[in-house]
């Protein structure tokens, strides 16, 4: 059986895969009211949030499109913050939205300049903020996300975040930073499998995602609104994936248990092992700058270019080990090792030797 070393899925753990087996129930049964409040509260206490869930049957994706259209009307102007392909997805969705898109665009690893924020927003008052905690394709923590957050919160233009590589493996105190919305899925640092995702509405948004339902509204499948006053009810408005939720409730019930401080403690060991063990000529971090690497995405660049990322992956994959490389024009050019999931650091070191040996082996 193959072991899953990618940015998403991830190996899940026992307590997700025993969700798997207990019986389908009506999401329209009583017993049903248990389990989604139960998820709600859960993802709520785990990530500091006070206000609305929406919890789809859907990938990260879908979330991140749910909060941008839900909450954005067209004309408004949205500042995206992006370090990557992930960033610019945000900025293509606040456009397709109809929104007045303002792209920041950063590399990996390199510092955001908040005065330069602040000036931009308010020249052009701009109202929205939209950025990634983590940049899964290249692997960047923004680092400076609770001043990002402070100043978002202070200028009257919410901060609204994908969250999706990020949450439980790095730290996030919604409600505390006053972050407007945050958007994720079960099959990353959750350590739960591909299928559900959810956003965190704040309660001062709330009233907006009613607003833009009624004004300018999303497809009925992505509004916020609509899931959060079923979901407070203890229901879903439409099917959701019953088992995939009991998979969910296993994974959070993991997390509660040893701690969320300890969860996010666990990916940071983790990134530093790997980063730590693959330690070849042929390879380096794409970040330097170790205050700018994720917890839970760590990504290496190739350092001859007669060696392609795909072809690394592929030797990989025939021992059932699976890597991503880079994106787009990255391709070839970068790999991309997740940290999240039911791994270990004594994995990640024999993944780190597995590499080098390839490498070694076959000289270019």
């Amino acid at each position: 059986m193959a072991r899953l070393f990618t940015p998403g899925p991830v190996e899940p753990y026992r307590e997700a895969l025993e969700g798997l087996l207990k019986p389908v129930l009506s999401h329209r049964f009583p017993g049903f009211r248990d389990l989604i409040l139960d998820v709600a509260s859960k993802l709520s206490k785990i990530s500091g949030h006070r206000g609305g869930v929406a919890i789809f049957a859907g990938s990260g994706t879908l979330a991140t499109e749910a909060m941008i259209y839900s909450l954005v009307s067209p004309g408004e102007g949205a500042l995206v913050i992006s370090y990557g392909v992930f960033g610019d997805r945000l900025a293509e969705s606040a456009a397709r939205r109809g929104a007045k898109v303002y792209l920041y665009r950063l590399d990996p690893g390199s510092q955001l300049d908040l005065g330069y924020v602040e000036d931009l927003v308010r020249r052009n008052k701009i109202s929205w903020i939209a950025t990634t905690h983590v940049e899964t394709s290249y692997g960047h923590r923004l680092a400076e996300l609770r001043e990002l957050s402070k100043l978002a919160y202070t200028l009257g233009t919410p901060l609204l975040l994908d969250a999706v590589s990020s949450f439980a493996g790095e730290e996030l105190d919604i409600s505390a930073w006053g972050i407007g919305a945050v958007a994720s899925c079960s099959q990353k640092a959750l350590g739960s499998l591909p299928g559900i995702s959810f956003v965190l509405v704040s309660d001062y948004l709330i009233e907006r995602a009613k607003k833009v339902s009624t004004m300018a509204p999303p497809p009925r499948y992505m509004d916020l609104s609509i899931y959060i006053e079923h979901i407070e009810k203890g229901s879903t408005p439409y099917t959701p994936a019953i088992n995939l939720l009991y998979s969910l409730e296993g994974a959070l019930d993991r997390i509660l248990r040893i701690g969320v401080e300890r969860n996010i403690e666990i990916h940071r060991e983790r990134a530093e092992t790997i980063y730590r063990s693959i330690d070849t000529s042929l390879l380096a971090p794409l970040i330097s700058i170790q205050n700018y690497r994720a917890n839970t995405v760590a990504v290496f660049k190739i350092m001859d270019d007669r060696i392609r990322a795909t072809q690394l992956a592929d030797k990989l994959a025939n021992e059932g080990i699976i890597i991503a490389s880079g994106i787009g024009q990255d391709k070839e050019r970068l790999i991309r090792i997740g940290t999240m999931g039911n791994i270990s650091r004594e994995d990640l070191e024999g993944l780190a030797e597995r590499i080098k040996k390839i490498l070694t082996s076959s000289p270019p």
